[in-house]
């Protein structure tokens, strides 16, 4: 769980340096933004189905036994 946080914060600090580094205009940065958001919420589905899946079959298995 502690890789994870620091994965995060350092993820986070890696993409507002991006950011503040392109030195575009928001104009141009909020739509860009707004494509990665629906990209990571697509990824977001499809890592919930998996659980999901990978959840189903674990209680097949057990069932079986």
């Amino acid at each position: 769980m502690n890789k994870i946080i620091l994965k995060h914060r350092e993820f986070k600090e890696k993409v507002i340096e991006a950011i503040n580094n392109s030195q575009l205009p928001a104009f141009i940065l909020k739509p860009v933004l707004k494509e990665i958001l629906e990209q990571v919420e697509q990824i977001e589905v499809a890592q919930y189905d998996e659980a999901l899946k990978l959840e189903q079959e674990e209680k097949n298995k057990k069932e079986e036994e």
